[in-house]
């Protein structure tokens, strides 16, 4: 349709000479460590690195041996989060959501005692922490990958794919031609390998036999969907743990970040790393004994996958998460287009896998869009619920495929249950629960799906559902007669002014049956004119 060893506080201070503004920082809980990042943005919108700080505090081995963390952990969490913000006040960098963001990954995602820690740091230090999803993880993997697009060794055109195996879990991103290609989140995390196997030495044949059994199930897991693709991809590793094995092979960082490492120099540093015990690792690198007993897992799935790949060279970056939510959270490297983009492609690529009417889910995707769009004028839409609208307008009649009765129910199924790069699990909730209601029964605020929602919530959900109820209203025959269609909004209508087509009494009918509900909420007679 056309639409008009670890656990150091000491600073690594960049001395940079112009003005800095706008000190941030992200704090990430992870299954192993505690860690911060510390960045200013300079009048040239320039990110100067300030403080990386860190401490060993490992939720994991409580989380994935007994599925809760001991209160002795929350203890030591809770002191590294005080000293963290100990050096935030000594860098100017206020706790403010503009300006820190505090996560937490695998560990405390799965902890059956995952509220009572939250509650816990949050009356201890004051801290609200946002625990991030898959699909969060693989955007904010996206957005550190981001400044190597187009640029040597992987050009515009060119594939790489991106993996980052830590302690909980292993993520994989694919992208080619500046585009993902696809997503995966693995519960593959080297410390999970070792407890899985206590008992075993690290340098026993016991040990390497059962790593070997489950590390190449993994990469084949990995390298399935690159099978028959002619590009041959290029292996870019990321995370703590490559990053500590770069620090054991003395390697210096160059400006951009980006290594380029021989395979066979991580297979031979591997050989070393196997043939030691954890307190030799820990006597000879330096290492923290918890990355003494979990760098052989990630070593053998690295090259592993390099192996598999047929790739004689692997590049190793320093950017990880913690990177690109703070890149995210200053706007740098975030081209908002682009990454909407992302997330359509993944929606279009999600809705041909089940068959959809790909022209009738685009036509009345632009018109929702157009709609909120005018509407915009008098009700603010976030750049989030736009792309929920945008996901759920193109997904609606997914469900066809499964069957024509309540097809609309299994429409939210399949997004409530399908993996889309880019929209976060509540995101994701949202799309599937606009699509349920874009046909029969008009949602009430007592019905489930709003379980849980405040009052503004409700009501942004209401607008979406609204819209792309109305919206449905021009193309319910699928036969595509409405190809163009005129907005203008007056004080007390919408009107819709369509040329080319005579007859508009199917559009009026379903209207009728549909568009009260946008009546009742937004307070608007919906007119069609010629």
């Amino acid at each position: 349709m056309k639409t008009t060893p670890k656990n150091t506080l000491k600073p690594k201070r960049a001395r940079v000479n112009r003005a800095r503004v706008n000190p941030v920082a992200v704090i990430e809980i992870g299954s192993a460590s505690v860690r911060m990042i510390i960045g200013q943005v300079d009048e040239q919108r320039q990110l100067h690195i300030l403080d990386k700080p860190e401490q060993n505090v490992s939720l994991g081995a409580d989380c994935f041996k007994t599925g809760a963390i001991g209160s002795e952990t929350m203890t030591e969490c809770i002191r590294a989060l005080n000293t963290f913000k100990i050096i935030l006040a000594e860098n100017g960098v206020p706790v403010h959501p503009s300006s820190l963001l505090v996560v937490a990954t695998n560990a405390v995602r799965e902890a059956a005692n995952r509220e009572a820690f939250l509650d816990r740091v949050f009356i201890a230090t004051g801290l609200e922490v946002r625990v991030l999803d898959a699909q969060d993880t693989g955007r904010c993997m996206f957005l550190s990958t981001l400044p190597y697009i187009g640029r040597k060794p992987f050009g515009s055109n060119g594939a790489v794919l991106c993996v980052e195996m830590g302690a909980g879990g292993t993520d994989v991103l694919a992208v080619e031609k500046g585009r993902v290609r696809f997503f995966q989140s693995h519960h593959f995390g080297a410390l999970r390998l070792v407890q899985q196997d206590e008992g075993l030495g690290l340098e026993s044949v016991q040990f390497r036999e059962i790593m070997d059994t489950q590390v190449g199930r993994m990469v084949e897991q990995v390298h399935g969907p690159l099978q028959g693709v002619r590009k041959k991809f290029e292996l870019m590793l990321s995370g703590g743990l490559i990053r500590d094995a770069m620090r054991a092979l003395r390697k210096d960082w160059p400006a951009d970040g980006l290594l380029a490492v021989p395979t066979t120099e991580l297979e031979g540093f591997l050989k070393d790393v196997l043939a030691s015990t954890p307190d030799q690792l820990v006597r000879n690198f330096r290492f923290s004994y918890q990355v003494a007993e979990t760098l052989a897992p990630a070593l053998m799935t690295y090259t592993s996958l390099a192996r598999r790949m047929g790739r004689k060279t692997v590049y190793v970056t320093n950017q990880g998460m913690r990177e690109g939510l703070l890149a995210e959270l200053v706007g740098r490297n975030v081209n908002y287009k682009v990454f909407h983009n992302q997330v359509i492609d993944a929606a279009l690529a999600l809705g041909r896998h089940y068959c959809f009417d790909e022209q009738h889910a685009k036509l009345v995707t632009d018109l929702a869009m157009q709609i909120a769009k005018v509407l915009s004028a008098l009700h603010t839409f976030s750049r989030s619920s736009l792309l929920v609208l945008h996901v759920a307008g193109l997904l609606h009649e997914i469900g066809l495929y499964v069957s024509n009765r309540s097809h609309h129910l299994h429409s939210q199924y399949l997004i409530q249950n399908s993996d889309l790069f880019g929209l976060s699990e509540s995101e994701k909730t949202l799309a599937a629960c606009v699509a349920r209601y874009h046909r029969h029964a008009r949602p009430a605020f007592n019905d489930q799906e709003f379980n849980g929602l405040d009052r503004e919530e409700r009501l942004q959900l209401a607008k979406l559902i609204a819209i792309l109820r109305l919206a449905d209203c021009f193309d319910r025959t699928h036969s595509r007669r409405v190809e163009k269609v005129e907005l203008e909004l007056t004080e007390t209508s919408l009107v819709f002014r369509i040329p080319n087509v005579r007859d508009l009494s199917l559009e009026r009918l379903a209207v009728t049956h549909k568009g009260a509900f946008f009546t009742e909420l937004f307070g608007l007679e919906i007119v069609l004119k010629h």
